[in-house]
C-alpha cells in the first residue's frame, strides 16, 4: 500500500493562520498536522512510500520534510498548478503514479487515538474504494463534511455537505482506493464541462456500480481543521488526553533581595501539579541561603545579565518540563491562582494573567491609577495591531503566565528584548505563530519596591510600545 496526502489547497477559512503556512503545517502539540498524518500512515498502515500533492506554499512543506528519511518514509512531491480543479484533481495527479491500493488522508484531518491500524485487517480488494466514517453526537459536524448511508458494510449513498442528516455517521477524509478508481476519475474529468469533479460525489456514483464502495468505521477522536476554532479544538483534544502526565516547572524571577522567597517556595510547593521549582537569581544576590534545605533549584545568571527579560529567558531556556509557569520570588501572585492557569492551558498555548481587575488588586499594590491605565492602554494597542488574530487583552506586562514548552520553543528565537518588554514580545510572537492566548484575572499583591523603582516607569511604557510598533511594521513590510 502507498499513501497519498493532498496538501495543495489554500485553506482560506483558516486565515490569517494560513497566510504564511499551508493548512497542513499548522501545529498540533508542537508538530505540523501533516507530520502526524505521515506518522499515522507509517505506524498504523505500514506505508513507506507517500505522495504529497503540493501547491499553495508547497516549498514550505518540501523544505520541512525533505525526502522523508528523518521520518522513516520515502516522500514524493507532486505539483498541482491548477488548484481551482479541487481535491479530486490532486488525488488524480498522485493516482497516475500509483498501481496498487493506496490510502488517501487529507492534510487537514486530525486523528487522535484512532484505529487506522485495523484497516489492514479488512479485505480492501473486494471493493473499488473504501470510505471511513465515525459515529458522532452532533449532526452539525456531518453538515460540514459528508453523510454516509449504509446497507450492511456497503455504502449505498454519499452526500457532500448534506442538508438533511439521516444517521450519526460522519464521513471522514481517509479513503482507500484501488487502481481502477483513477481510470474512472480520469474519464470523469474528461467528461466534465467545467474541468471540475467533486470527489465525494464522484465516489457516490461508484456506490451503485460493481464492485461498489465499502465502509470502515473509525474510532477515536477526529477534527477537520478548516478554521481557527477547529484548530484550537484539535489542540485541546491532544493536550487533554495526557494532561495529568505533563511535567510542570515553576520559574520564580528574583531581583536578589526578596524577603518573601521562603514563603513563595513554601506556598507554591503545596501545589501538587508542580513538578519542580526554579529561582532565577542575579549573579549578586542576598537570598540564596534563605531557602537552604527546601526543594528548589537556583539558576544564577552570568554577571553580564542584569535586565528582567534576559534573566527570565535565561531561566526558561534551562529548566525542564512540558509546561513552564512564570511567577515572582516576592510572592506577588498567590499559589491558588496556579489552578486558574492550568485550567485554561488545555485550551491555549499560553495563559497570561492580568493585574488590571480592580477587585483582585490588593490595597497598596503598585497597580493603581496611571500604572493600571497604562497597562490597559498598551494591551488595547496590541489588540488593534493584531486584530485579525482576535486577541482579548487588558495587560501585556504580567509575569504570571503559563506556556507550553513546545509553544515556547517555536518562538524563543524571535525573542530579542532584554528588559520587561520581553513579556509583551512573548504575547506578540505567540499570536504571530498562529497560536492562542487566553487572559485571566489573577490576584495581585506587590509592594516590593525593587521592582517598582526599576520597571514601573515611563521608560518601560515606551519600550513596550516600541516593540509593538516594530513587530507590527515587520508584518506590514512582508
Amino acid at each position: 500500500m502507498v499513501g497519498i496526502i493532498p496538501a495543495a489547497g489554500k485553506g482560506v477559512r483558516a486565515r490569517p493562520y494560513t497566510t504564511l503556512v499551508p493548512k497542513g503545517m499548522l501545529q498540533i502539540a508542537g508538530k505540523p498536522n501533516l507530520e502526524r498524518i505521515i506518522s499515522l500512515m507509517r505506524d498504523s498502515l505500514q506505508i513507506e512510500d507517500i505522495y504529497i500533492v503540493v501547491g499553495y506554499l508547497g516549498d514550505i512543506i518540501k523544505e520541512y520534510f525533505k525526502d522523508g528519511r528523518q521520518l522513516g518514509v520515502r516522500l514524493h512531491y507532486i505539483e498541482n498548478r491548477e488548484l481551482d480543479r479541487g481535491l479530486a484533481w490532486s488525488i488524480l495527479l498522485a493516482g497516475r503514479k500509483v498501481d496498487t491500493t493506496c490510502c488517501v488522508i487529507l492534510s487537514d484531518e486530525c486523528y487522535i487515538d484512532s484505529n487506522h491500524d485495523e484497516i489492514l485487517k479488512t479485505p480492501l480488494s473486494h471493493h473499488i474504494a473504501t470510505c471511513t466514517v465515525m459515529a458522532v453526537d452532533d449532526p452539525k459536524i456531518i453538515h460540514r463534511n459528508y453523510a454516509v448511508q449504509l446497507n450492511g458494510s456497503r455504502i449505498v449513498r454519499l452526500v457532500e455537505k448534506p442538508d438533511k442528516v439521516e444517521n450519526n455517521l460522519l464521513g471522514c477524509g481517509t479513503f482507500l482506493l484501488n487502481p481502477p478508481v483513477f481510470d474512472l476519475l480520469e474519464k470523469a474529468f474528461r467528461k466534465s464541462p467545467d474541468n471540475y469533479v467533486e470527489f465525494v460525489t464522484f465516489l457516490d456514483k461508484l456506490c451503485s456500480q460493481k464492485p461498489g464502495v465499502s465502509c470502515f468505521q473509525l474510532n477515536g477522536t477526529y477534527v477537520n481543521i478548516n478554521d481557527r476554532d477547529s484548530l484550537n479544538l484539535a489542540r485541546f483534544y491532544e493536550r487533554n488526553k495526557s494532561f495529568s502526565k505533563k511535567t510542570i516547572s515553576l520559574i520564580l524571577y528574583s531581583e536578589g533581595t526578596e524577603e518573601n522567597l521562603p514563603l513563595a517556595v513554601q506556598q507554591y510547593g503545596k501545589i501538587k501539579a508542580i513538578t519542580s521549582i526554579h529561582v532565577v537569581l542575579p549573579h549578586e544576590n542576598k537570598i540564596a541561603n534563605t531557602v537552604k534545605g527546601m526543594d528548589v533549584t537556583f539558576l544564577t545568571c552570568p554577571p553580564s545579565m542584569t535586565l528582567y527579560g534576559e534573566k527570565l529567558k535565561y531561566g526558561m531556556d534551562r529548566v525542564p518540563g512540558d509546561i513552564l509557569i512564570l511567577a515572582e520570588a516576592a510572592y506577588t501572585f498567590p499559589a491558588h491562582d496556579i489552578d486558574k492557569l492550568l485550567c485554561y492551558l488545555k485550551e491555549a498555548d499560553m495563559v497570561a494573567g492580568t493585574r488590571t481587575t480592580r477587585q483582585l488588586i490588593t490595597r497598596g499594590s503598585d497597580m493603581q491609577g496611571t500604572v493600571r491605565l497604562a497597562n490597559i492602554f498598551l494591551a488595547k494597542v496590541l489588540e488593534l495591531f493584531w486584530w485579525s488574530y482576535e486577541p482579548r487583552l487588558t495587560d501585556v506586562g504580567c509575569t504570571f503566565r503559563a506556556v507550553w514548552r513546545s509553544s515556547y520553543e517555536e518562538i524563543k528565537d524571535q525573542l530579542a528584548e532584554r528588559g520587561p518588554a520581553l513579556l509583551t514580545e512573548m504575547v506578540i510572537e505567540i499570536l504571530r505563530n498562529r497560536n492562542r492566548i487566553v487572559e485571566i484575572p489573577v490576584n495581585y499583591s506587590n509592594k516590593y519596591q525593587a521592582m517598582h523603582g526599576k520597571y514601573r516607569n515611563y521608560r518601560t511604557f515606551f519600550s513596550i510600545f516600541k516593540v509593538m510598533l516594530k513587530k507590527r511594521l515587520q508584518i506590514s513590510s512582508h
